[in-house]
């Protein structure tokens, strides 16, 4: 079976490492390395709770949230929402308590390139300026409407910590580990089959494997 041309992606454990350089000071925010390791959150927390590999949902939802929270807060871009049951809401219009944010970075164009978030899970003062530029000006968000503190009107916000850290290291690399024997064992699977329908559907396994442990073609 031939391998197939892909986008280089993020892994999990990378985006874990990410997060940590980043938090640290030891490196500055790139958009194009923090949008792929939200978006592998993302995948990650899709396939949870049908994935044979481990994660504690929680943990991994918190560093998904920080995560977002650094890519809205550090890049120019615009803000597409939706309500509870997945219609799209017009600009200027009442952010609703329930529903979905989705965020399109200005250089990214690509449909994966946009990420997803649940409204209820924006931190609280980011979730104060989006409500306020949506409602007020519209779609378009940059940086400088998050700059002040963290604080407003009187009351102040702490950011929520992202815990269990040694948690999330051991998982990262636990799993990487068994996706990378479970993608070769899928690889000669689909070699020794000449049935295109099962290639495919093996193909499809193999590919949800790399969008949350990135390639596994090593």
């Amino acid at each position: 079976m031939g391998r197939t041309e892909r986008r280089e992606r993020t892994a999990l454990d990378e985006a874990y490492r990410y997060f940590q350089r980043i938090e640290s000071g030891e490196e500055v925010a790139n958009l194009f390395l923090l949008n792929k390791s939200v978006k592998t959150l993302s995948f990650a927390l899709a396939f949870s709770d049908t994935s044979e590999f481990k994660l504690t949902r929680q943990l991994w939802r918190r560093l998904h949230q920080a995560l977002f929270d650094r890519l809205i807060t550090s890049f120019p871009g615009q803000i597409a929402v939706y309500d509870s049951e997945r219609k799209i809401q017009e600009i200027r219009n009442t952010l609703p308590e329930y529903g979905y944010l989705e965020f399109i970075p200005d250089r990214c164009r690509r449909t994966d390139d946009i990420n997803e978030i649940e409204i209820a899970r924006l931190y609280p003062k980011t979730h104060g300026v989006i409500k306020r530029m949506w409602e007020q000006k519209g779609a378009f968000i940059k940086p400088a409407d998050f700059d002040g503190g963290d604080c407003d009107n009187g009351v102040c916000y702490m950011k929520p910590m992202v815990v269990g850290q040694d948690v999330l290291c051991e998982e990262s690399k636990k799993g990487k580990d068994e996706a990378h024997s479970k993608w070769w064992e899928l690889y000669w699977q689909a070699y020794c089959i000449n049935n295109k329908k099962e290639q495919d559907l093996i193909q499809k396994q193999m590919n949800e494997l790399e969008s949350v442990w990135g390639n596994l073609y090593y």
